[in-house]
């Protein structure tokens, strides 16, 4: 094989490769009315949130399931009874959240929510502002709502396209 076609070649293989990930479609600037859904699961997500900002322990352990468990990338995943105990503690602080891009899909008695949220917290000295995308379990419990599992990852920006391969000068 020449080099002309081992370099078509590897191109081709980059190009196929690339194309497995999914594709993040562009953001749209379009108005979206929001479900009952959406609206009743944005003021859960908030109400837990202004609990954490209040410090307000015995809220948020009324909104957590007793099996409930958070994890998050790269550590094991975390009890729930010792995430709020931890938020509410003092040296946590949530200055300011912004819940936004919330999705609903209906399970029955459970709710699958995700949704990105944005921060601005510390923890001791240690800086925590940031950008979120969370997905929560929630499992209908009499008349209520309780947190069954949560999922977070921080977001990243995406790393640029890979550069093309270089162009074969022959001396290879």
């Amino acid at each position: 094989m020449n080099l002309c076609h081992a370099g078509l070649l590897t191109s081709l293989l980059l190009a196929s490769a690339a194309a497995q990930e999914p594709v993040k479609p562009p953001l749209t600037p379009r108005i979206i009315t929001a479900t009952r859904q959406v609206t009743l699961f944005t003021g859960l997500e908030k109400t837990m949130l202004q609990a954490v900002q209040k410090k307000d322990k015995n809220a948020l352990d009324g909104m957590l399931s007793d099996e409930c468990f958070i994890s998050i990338p790269k550590s094991d995943p975390l009890d729930c009874s010792d995430w709020a105990d931890s938020v509410t503690a003092g040296d946590f602080a949530l200055k300011s959240f912004v819940v936004r891009r919330v999705s609903v899909t209906d399970l029955g008695d459970s709710a699958l929510v995700s949704f990105e949220r944005v921060q601005q917290a510390t923890h001791g000295a240690k800086n925590l502002n940031g950008e979120f995308f969370v997905v929560d379990l929630w499992r209908k419990s009499g008349n209520s709502w309780k947190l069954a599992s949560r999922y977070v990852s921080r977001m990243e920006i995406a790393s640029p396209e890979p550069a093309a391969p270089p162009k074969p000068t022959g001396k290879e």
